[in-house]
């Protein structure tokens, strides 16, 4: 197992379905309708009709492919920022980059589950630091040892992460910091354990360092 297996497969596979995405979205790709692809006749006018009506909203964009055919494609205005600085309103469609920030976690998890049915991640249980050798004083880490793959994709590792009590224009803030790290890997496997891996998520660890400060 090497760090390939557990990183390398899922970043490409969520750029491969995002650029997959954006590229579907704006090319001459087959459509299918959404009768064809399963999906009520209706959805269409039933979106607008949710947005209309304060339903849904702040929506930026809709894309559906099924098997390799575009369904539905939409894109709305809608307010932007990049860590915490404000873009103002943005006129969304297939060519305009979005700062995507947390639903990475969930698009990741996703694509892991899929890429463990097919073999090609290890699974779970496996020690997370077997995946980066190259951090032999980190494995060798009593606390850190009991990390698995598990406790990545849960947020569950226990660590200090804090993007709340400082800005984004602060070096301390936890993500502006990883940013300026010469090692991306060995600064968020460094950071202080803060709690039992398993037992918090991420928020608690940050609200429980908050609270002590």
């Amino acid at each position: 197992m090497d760090r390939g297996q557990l990183v390398v497969a899922a970043a490409a596979a969520f750029t491969e379905q995002l650029l997959g995405i954006a590229e579907a979205a704006g090319s001459d790709l087959a459509h299918v309708s959404l009768r064809e692809a399963g999906f009520a006749p209706d959805l269409e006018a039933r979106l607008d009709k949710a947005i209309a009506d304060k339903r849904i909203w702040n929506i930026h964009d809709v894309v559906l492919l099924h098997k390799g055919r575009l369904v539905l494609a939409r894109y709305f205005e809608g307010e932007d920022a990049t860590w915490g600085r404000a873009l103002g309103r943005v006129a969304f469609n297939q060519s305009v980059l979005h700062d995507l920030r947390s639903v990475s976690k969930s698009v990741v998890d996703l694509l892991y589950g899929i890429a463990l049915a097919e073999g090609k991640v290890p699974p779970p249980e496996v020690s997370l630091l077997q995946a980066f050798p190259e951090y032999p004083d980190l494995a060798a880490d009593q606390a850190r040892a009991h990390w698995t793959v598990r406790h990545v994709l849960t947020m569950t590792m226990g660590t200090e992460w804090d993007e709340s009590s400082a800005p984004y224009t602060d070096p301390t803030n936890s993500e502006i910091a990883m940013e300026r790290a010469p090692d991306r890997y060995r600064y968020v496997l460094d950071r202080p354990i803060v709690t039992e891996p398993g037992k918090a998520g991420f928020t608690a660890v940050v609200q429980q360092r908050c609270s002590d400060a």
